[in-house]
């Protein structure tokens, strides 16, 4: 097999090890050695044969125990004394504790745990310098290491789990949000679909009925009148055969965000299936959300006619605004809806009193409203702003363009009279 490079911790314990050992030899050939075998160069070389295999422990855990354990037999054999260089078999038991499966860990610890206490009794028995107290140090010397081990591979083991888990829950929250989104950019196709056909229509019906009362006048007027009538109805056909596309994508987009919000706990409501709500509808949304629960003071000003598409997506920011103050203001909590219609803006303002932040729990059972929000407000080139609002509580604020959509042939009528 192919020798791994060694990692470099792994390297400095080894050569840690591997100073400490050499130094302990030569302190014993400085003072003397009054039991046991003096070091020469087969101790030496025994020592260094103890420490370098730590260099691979990682790599090769169960490998290394081994080969750590032999040099040391027979040093002790040999009966050289003890050096640092001993402390090489407790980093290996610890390695195969901690990187290989506890299974197969137990029964290589076992294993060397025999073999030590086997050499050991031998030393007992036939030498008077080894202790039988060494039969206790020899095996707690390899239970403690394990022990330590163990408790290491399973703390990565838990760790690597936390990993996963996170990574499939930001998976899921990232699926969750793609889901609502396309699911809002789907709804927001079919109602700008509904609203711009009905304009079309109007359109087409006035330029036709102007072309039967200019019959008589410049011909000229005529043909434009019977240019912007099929003008008219060529769009409205183009736009059907367009929103047969986009129904496909509806349908798969609605369905997953179904799925979402079932598997969140939310239920669909009615006024998710209500047909082209406008702001004439805002109060008894207002009224449905004290309904369930959360107050609302709600104030709608200004008189300035606005188109259907930005009364509806203004509609719709504010049912969402509502939710999410019902799911995340906490009891207690009051919400305050403002709308403003000015002549080229309307405005949009939905505040809470409650905790005002939404925490992570909120996050995962659903909450990516907003982003849906956002769309809605882009689409139409407006501003939307949202966030903790100072003195605690939530607040939703956008502001969405708005013109006089009106066919302005009264009018101008009324200015001929």
């Amino acid at each position: 097999m192919d020798l791994k490079t060694p990692r470099w911790g792994d390297i400095a314990i080894a050569a840690a090890l591997l100073v400490l050992g050499l130094i302990g030899i030569a302190q014993t050939v400085e003072i003397g050695v009054t039991r046991g075998h003096p070091y020469d160069a087969i101790g030496v070389a025994l020592v260094v044969a103890q420490v370098v295999p730590l260099a691979w422990r990682q790599h090769y855990p169960r490998l290394v125990l081994w080969a750590v354990l032999v040099p040391w037999l027979i040093a002790v054999g040999f009966g050289y004394p003890d050096t640092a260089a001993m402390f090489a078999i407790y980093v290996a038991l610890y390695g195969v504790a901690a990187y290989v499966a506890r299974r197969e860990a137990l029964i290589h610890g076992a294993a060397v745990l025999a073999v030590m206490i086997a050499w050991t009794t031998v030393g007992v028995l036939v030498t008077d310098f080894v202790p039988w107290t060494a039969l206790v140090a020899v095996t707690l010397a390899v239970i403690v290491p394990m022990m330590v081990g163990f408790v290491d591979f399973r703390r990565r083991e838990r760790l690597t789990e936390l990993e996963v888990a996170h990574a499939r829950r930001e998976q899921a929250q990232r699926t969750v949000a793609t889901d609502a989104v396309r699911a809002e950019r789907a709804r927001i196709a079919r109602e700008l679909h509904d609203v711009v056909a009905h304009e079309i229509t109007v359109m087409t019906l006035q330029a036709e009925g102007a072309r039967r009362l200019a019959k008589d006048s410049d011909e000229r007027v005529v043909q434009a009148l019977g240019t912007i009538s099929e003008s008219g109805r060529t769009g409205l056909a183009e736009m059907q055969r367009m929103i047969g596309v986009l129904r496909a994508s509806e349908q798969e987009a609605a369905e997953a965000a179904e799925h979402d919000r079932v598997v969140a706990g939310v239920p669909l409501t009615d006024a998710d299936l209500a047909p082209m709500p406008s702001l004439a509808a805002i109060p008894q949304l207002a009224q449905q959300v004290e309904d369930a629960g959360l107050p609302v003071d709600l104030t709608i000003s200004g008189t300035s006619h606005v188109p259907a598409g930005v009364e509806l997506s203004a509609y719709r920011i504010v049912q969402e605004a509502l939710t999410n103050a019902m799911k995340h203001a906490g009891p207690g909590a009051r919400a305050t809806v403002a709308v403003e219609r000015r002549r080229r803006l309307v405005r949009i303002t939905v505040d809470d009193d409650g905790r005002g932040a939404i925490s992570d729990a909120a996050r995962l059972s659903g909450g990516h409203g907003l982003r849906g929000m956002r769309e809605r407000v882009q689409a139409l080139g407006g501003a939307l702003e949202y966030g903790p609002r100072r003195g605690g509580g939530f607040r939703v604020m956008a502001e969405l363009p708005s013109g006089d959509d009106q066919v302005a042939v009264p009018r101008a009528k009324e200015e001929t009279r």
